[in-house]
């Protein structure tokens, strides 16, 4: 009787996960834009700013590596 409540207790969180699995499966996208929205409607913005802060940040980098000059890295 023991083997068959650890058995069932495995099967359970198997069908459990199984359960999340296709959740995320099947509304993964809903879920996604959901968050976004939520976080945009508690303005968790990496700046001050209304724009799309993902383009600024590459466009800093670009410019941080273009500054790089060849002779930093002559010993």
């Amino acid at each position: 009787m023991k083997a068959f409540k650890t058995v069932m207790k495995i099967l359970v969180a198997l069908a459990a996960i199984a359960g999340v699995v296709y959740v995320i499966a099947t509304y993964g996208d809903k879920l996604t834009a959901w968050a976004k929205k939520l976080l945009d409607k508690l303005g968790c913005c990496c700046c001050d700013c209304c724009c799309d802060c993902g383009e600024q940040i590459d466009e800093i980098a670009e410019e941080e590596v273009s500054e790089v000059d060849e002779k930093d890295f002559e010993e």
